[in-house]
């Protein structure tokens, strides 16, 4: 897991911390021809009010692997935390989308958010894995995600801190104003000046 993706993912929950947040993980489209090692690169934050809406998951997806075209990404993962800090389990929409992902590439991951493990120091990364082998989800244990280098959760834990996440953009924002990013480029510099 990149850097970038891990303190996407946390800054959302950050931000929205009442609600239930929901986006994707995508990674480089040649990762998956060589059937190499598998690098989630980055995550685009969709929801927090939307939350179980087919028609709204329906354009965000189309409109996501259409911009992952142009770049040579693929949508590779489905992450989501719940409003209660204590549940982690997976919720139907959550398990249809990343179904629904799974169908297009092996390999895809299944992430909630275990907001339990969050703080303005996070010292163990607060990732739920399953991953769809064979077509069913299969739990990993925490061990198996490595993070892309050590600094990763202190850059977390400063950006938190900084409350950078209230720079993050999700796609629920992007519908309310069109002109709001949801591929938050000025956040993904922040987060690679912190490494």
């Amino acid at each position: 897991m990149s850097t970038r993706a891990y303190c996407k993912m946390i800054m959302h929950s950050a931000k929205f911390p009442s609600s239930n947040i929901s986006g994707v993980l995508v990674s480089k489209k040649e990762q998956f021809k060589t059937g190499g090692k598998i690098v989630y690169a980055d995550c685009i934050p969709l929801f927090h009010m939307n939350f179980g809406l087919a028609p709204m998951i329906e354009v965000a997806l189309a409109q996501v692997e259409s911009q992952c075209r142009e770049e040579g990404l693929v949508i590779s993962g489905f992450y989501h935390a719940h409003n209660n800090l204590r549940d982690t389990h997976v919720d139907v929409f959550s398990q249809k989308v990343a179904d629904k992902i799974a169908e297009n590439q092996p390999g895809t991951l299944l992430v909630t958010i275990d907001s339990k493990r969050l703080s303005l120091k996070i010292e163990s990364h607060a990732l739920i894995v399953q991953q769809n082998i064979e077509g069913k989800w299969r739990s990993r244990e925490r061990d198996s995600l490595r993070l892309e280098n050590d600094i990763t959760l202190h850059c977390a834990s400063a950006l938190v801190k900084k409350k950078i996440y209230s720079c993050l953009v999700d796609f629920d924002n992007h519908l309310d104003d069109v002109t709001q990013d949801y591929l938050n480029v000025e956040l993904n510099m922040e987060i690679d000046s912190c490494l």
